[in-house]
């Protein structure tokens, strides 16, 4: 009986004193699921199943914070893609898969830092400032953005995609008032310097973003650097020791009965390439409908021929017609339609640029894409 007294008395104790602990940090379970079902062709090839992500990466995370006092938090974030058409992981970008072995697990995001007054600092991997730039997009950054797809298309790391996800990095964000600043360092893949000669710096990452949001205007400009050399340049696409420069200026303005919203970007020496250039723009409205919205979105973009590509300056241009429906604050309901004009790239051209697909002679031109899409996206 004494010792079961004992044992109530120790639980009691340990009870009161860990009570601050919990009450001054928090762990948070969060997510998306995501998918669709899709019909048409991909870059010329018939295409119909399911797929994931259509309005957002289908996701499970981890947050956290702890009060240190005086206003300072330690933070953490750990987040994991799944494909919910396999249930597989996913998210990993491929020079991340080429230089980093073991799983794919928390590919997403990975960090933790420290958050105050002053903004907050953190170490891992993270997103780029080029990864949010839906509120300039119609198409919200869904997968059938015109920005999404061409973005990808041009090697740009000023998308919504898995390369604006950079390993080894250390970012500082803050918000003051109607103004935010964003800034990125990422050391890369290489983090010492090989005996063939390639440097440590020839993979290093960077990034700048300033936003202004105020009522019903918003508008960001954003800067992104990324060095290559022709030992990390994947498969031998276009190599190249140029240092690839972006430049993006995107805005949107809700007049009430409608949102207009359109942004233009640069990449200079794309994949480490000199002259491989790229110029991409796209403009989009967003018109409410009862519990919906219509979202529609033209985007087209310049790819400039450079040598060892085929003597073609390439302009492909992508449309997008959607609607989306809130079925409540967490679940929405989509639909849609997209193409993409390829503007007869050759498949040679496309796969020095990285894209997949099969053509033996490579001399054979792209064909569109005209896909239609439904599907259902959950947040928790």
């Amino acid at each position: 009986m004494k010792k079961t007294q004992k044992k109530l008395i120790a639980l009691a104790i340990a009870g009161i004193v860990s009570t601050p602990v919990w009450a001054q940090s928090s762990i948070q379970l969060y997510g998306v699921a995501d998918a669709f079902f899709k019909y048409g062709q991909w870059m010329g090839d018939d295409t119909a199943g399911i797929d994931d992500g259509g309005l957002a990466g289908s996701r499970i995370g981890f947050r956290g914070e702890e009060a240190l006092g005086s206003g300072l938090k330690a933070v953490f974030v750990l987040e994991q893609g799944v494909n919910l058409d396999t249930g597989k992981s996913c998210c990993m970008s491929g020079a991340d898969d080429r230089y980093n072995g073991g799983s794919q697990t928390f590919a997403r995001q990975a960090y933790v830092g420290l958050k105050g007054s002053f903004g907050q600092v953190a170490l891992g991997r993270q997103y780029a400032p080029g990864y949010f730039i839906d509120d300039y997009d119609a198409l919200l950054s869904a997968t059938a953005s015109p920005q999404s797809w061409l973005s990808l298309l041009g090697n740009l790391t000023i998308t919504p995609n898995s390369p604006a996800r950079w390993n080894n990095s250390v970012t500082y964000n803050g918000t003051f008032q109607s103004v935010t600043f964003n800034a990125i360092y990422s050391a890369g893949n290489q983090e010492i310097d090989r005996k063939n000669g390639s440097d440590y710096q020839d993979d290093d990452k960077y990034g700048l973003a300033l936003r202004y949001d105020n009522g019903p205007l918003k508008v960001g400009a954003i800067y992104q650097g990324v060095k290559f050399s022709k030992q990390n340049v994947a498969d031998g696409y276009a190599a190249g020791d140029e240092t690839q420069k972006e430049w993006f200026l995107g805005a949107s303005y809700n007049f009430g009965m409608a949102t207009l919203a359109g942004s233009y970007q640069q990449g200079r020496d794309v994949m480490g390439r000199k002259d491989l250039d790229v110029d991409l723009w796209q403009i989009g409205v967003i018109v409410p409908v009862g519990a919906g919205n219509i979202h529609v979105a033209y985007g087209g973009e310049k790819i400039d021929r450079v040598r060892g590509f085929t003597d073609h300056e390439y302009k492909p241009k992508s449309f997008s017609l959607a609607y989306t429906h809130a079925f409540s604050k967490r679940t929405t309901g989509y639909l849609g339609y997209t193409k993409i004009d390829y503007d007869d790239m050759t498949w040679g051209d496309a796969h020095k640029l990285g894209q997949t697909g099969y053509d033996e002679s490579r001399t054979g031109k792209v064909d569109d894409t005209d896909l239609f899409f439904v599907g259902m996206s959950h947040s928790f």
